[in-house]
C-alpha cells in the first residue's frame, strides 16, 4: 500500500503486454472481467478437452456453455454490485458499471483472440464467441 492506493499482483498475466503497461492503473471491473473471459475460457476449454464425452453435438455443447456461462457471471456480478454497495465503495451507477464492463472485457477477449492466433489457432474460437457475445449483447 502507498499513497491510499493497493496493488493487485496478477502472476499470470498478459505474457504480450509490456510492464509498463501493466502498472497503469486499471478500473476494478477491468478484474471482473479477466475473471469473466476465465469462466468463459473455462467452459470452452471444458468441451475441447472433454466434448466426446458427452452425448450431444459440439454446437449443443457450445449453446449449454453460453447459458452457464451467463449464469456465472449473472450470479458473480449481482453478488459483487451487491457487497461494494453494502461496503460504500463507488464503481459507477449501473449505466457506467456496464458499459466500462463490457469495455474491459472486448478489450481482453481482443487480445485473447491475438494470443490465440499465434499459440493456438485451434482455440481461436473461444475470444471469437467471446467478442461476438459482448457485442450482440443487449
Amino acid at each position: 500500500m502507498q499513497e491510499g492506493d493497493f496493488y493487485l499482483l496478477d502472476f499470470e498475466g498478459e505474457p504480450e503486454s509490456t510492464i509498463r503497461d501493466r502498472k497503469v492503473k486499471q478500473p476494478p471491473l477491468k478484474d471482473v472481467a479477466g475473471m469473466f473471459r476465465s469462466f468463459h475460457y473455462g467452459i470452452y476449454a471444458t468441451i475441447f478437452n472433454k466434448g466426446e464425452k458427452y452425448p450431444y453435438s459440439q454446437e449443443d455443447l457450445y449453446l449449454a456453455g453460453e447459458i452457464l456461462y451467463r449464469y456465472f457471471i449473472g450470479v458473480f456480478l449481482d453478488t459483487y454490485v451487491k457487497l461494494i454497495q453494502e461496503n460504500n465503495i463507488n464503481i459507477g451507477y449501473s449505466q457506467e458499471r456496464i458499459f466500462i464492463l463490457k469495455y474491459c472485457m472486448l478489450e481482453k477477449a481482443v487480445y485473447e483472440l491475438g494470443y490465440e492466433m499465434n499459440s493456438r489457432p485451434l482455440w481461436a474460437v473461444i475470444p471469437l464467441e467471446g467478442i461476438m457475445g459482448i457485442i450482440n449483447e443487449n
